[in-house]
């Protein structure tokens, strides 16, 4: 079983390369804190965008609570 510490880099290596989901989750992560118990809506933001630049609905709907 992974880390959550190696599970986070795994999903930041992931959505740096393009993946869709992985960005959308590494967006809601940060929405919600879920990697260190503390909201980065600018992080979250970001992630979000490109998710739902790509066609991610349910970034979009996550992005719509943060702008």
């Amino acid at each position: 079983m992974l880390s959550d510490n190696q599970e986070f880099l795994n999903l930041v290596d992931a959505a740096a390369r393009g993946n869709i989901e992985a960005a959308r989750k590494l967006g809601e992560g940060y929405f919600k804190g879920t990697f260190d118990g503390k909201k980065n809506l600018e992080k979250a933001a970001k992630w979000l965008r490109y998710a739902a630049k790509h066609g991610d609905i349910k970034a979009e709907a996550i992005l719509e609570q943060i702008e």
